[in-house]
């Protein structure tokens, strides 16, 4: 990346990894002196809080986009970072590469749309009404802990989101072992808790990635598109990293609900599935 070009200027479709769903990764994601630069002007764990209390271990809070893009108390090479990723740059960045991945994911998006994906309105979200495809860049600390802990299992975004991309800031002082992205297989037809939460029985991890610094980890969102993270160790530092979204006015795909009596069965599984949050996140 340039400081006019995003995180996907230099990537091909030919990258891409089809199975188990498309998705992307780089362990070198910017040049060193350019990650540097950023990863020295991360913001304070204060900072992305807000003045919310951390009282849960390993829970996320995030700094979204419309918040950060004016914001004098983020450094400018953030906000011009944060510019560009919420960008018709990056909307085209993710078509070029992502694009047949897309359409094969959703063969009448654009149809439904009434335009190409080439030609998607972009916004801002959370910020830009009447557009056909919102962008996220966001800061999002998890929480430090004292136990062992996951801050979420395997699970997949939101039905409105077409593409997520993380980009991990793992701070040189932290010495906590796990916080691992992976990627899941079914082994079983789809089957959700609350539409995105999954049992861990349900899926099997075909591909793990590191949480390493300057390591980005994209991939096209759907209810194949099976993800979560290994549970960390404890620690004193916060888990730090970069989530990139975007997201349509619409839900995109469908996700079949687990029946009461399942739920009821599985209790014991159930408890075990986490997905923590400081809370009071809007986005």
């Amino acid at each position: 990346m340039t400081m006019n070009g995003s995180l996907l200027a230099s990537t091909s479709a030919s990258n891409v990894v089809r199975e188990p769903f498309a998705h992307f990764v780089s362990r070198a994601a910017l040049p060193p002196d350019r990650y540097r630069q950023l990863d020295t002007s991360f913001p304070s764990a204060e900072t992305i809080l807000g003045g919310r209390a951390a009282a849960i271990e390993n829970a996320a809070a995030r700094l979204p986009a419309f918040k950060v893009l004016d914001n004098a108390a983020i450094a400018p090479e953030w906000r011009e970072f944060f510019k560009i990723h919420t960008s018709t740059i990056f909307w085209n960045d993710i078509v070029r590469v992502f694009g047949d991945s897309l359409r094969a994911t959703f063969p009448h998006l654009e149809e439904r749309v009434g335009r190409r994906l080439e030609d998607f309105r972009v916004g801002v979200r959370g910020a830009e009404p009447g557009v056909d495809i919102r962008l996220e860049c966001q800061f999002v600390i998890n929480t430090p802990g004292t136990r062992v802990s996951s801050v979420k299992t395997p699970h997949v975004d939101k039905r409105q989101t077409l593409f997520a991309a993380l980009y991990y800031f793992r701070d040189p002082a932290d010495r906590s072992e796990g916080g691992d992205l992976e990627f899941y297989r079914w082994q079983r037809s789809p089957r959700f808790l609350n539409y995105r939460m999954i049992l861990p029985e349900d899926v099997t991890p075909i591909e793990a990635v590191p949480y390493g610094p300057n390591t980005l980890a994209c991939f096209v969102n759907s209810a194949q598109s099976v993800h979560g993270v290994t549970p960390r160790g404890p620690s004193v530092q916060p888990r730090r990293y970069i989530n990139f979204i975007a997201e349509l006015p619409f839900k995109a795909f469908a996700t079949r609900g687990m029946s009461i009596p399942a739920r009821l069965l599985h209790w014991p599984q159930i408890r075990q599935i986490s997905r923590r949050s400081v809370g009071a996140d809007r986005y």
